[in-house]
C-alpha cells in the first residue's frame, strides 16, 4: 500500500540532496566554490529525474496534485536541517526550525489522513 509512497520519499530524500550540494557546496569546499557552473550543471539532471519520478510516484498515491507538493516540502525540513548542520555546522534545535518542523509534520499528517 505504502510502495509508492517509499519510493517517492527514496527519490525526493536523494533530489533534495542533490540540490542542496549543487547549491551550497561553494560554500563548504573551496574547489566547489571556484565551479559553480559545473556543480549546477552536473547535478540538474539528476536532480530533476529524481523529482520527476518522485512525483510521478507520490501522485500515485496521493491521487492528487497538492499531496506530492505538500510531501516534498514537508520533507525538506528533514533534509535540509541535516545537510546544514553536518556540512555547514549550523544547529537544528532553534525555536523557529523546531516550529517549522512540527508544522511541516503536520501538513504530511494531513495529506495522508484525508487522502
Amino acid at each position: 500500500m505504502y510502495d509508492k509512497l517509499i519510493i517517492a520519499t527514496f527519490l525526493f530524500i536523494l533530489g533534495q540532496t542533490i540540490t542542496w550540494f549543487s547549491s551550497y557546496s561553494q560554500f563548504v569546499w573551496d574547489w566547489a566554490a571556484e565551479r559553480p557552473a559545473f556543480f549546477g550543471v552536473v547535478m540538474a539532471i539528476p536532480a530533476a529525474l529524481c523529482f520527476i519520478y518522485g512525483v510521478k510516484y507520490a501522485y500515485e498515491f496521493f491521487e492528487n496534485g497538492w499531496g506530492p507538493r505538500f510531501y516534498i516540502f514537508s520533507l525538506s525540513f528533514l533534509v535540509m536541517p541535516t545537510l546544514f548542520w553536518y556540512f555547514m555546522n549550523e544547529s537544528f534545535f532553534t525555536l523557529k526550525n523546531m516550529l517549522s518542523t512540527v508544522l511541516a509534520f503536520a501538513i504530511v499528517y494531513i495529506q495522508m489522513k484525508f487522502k
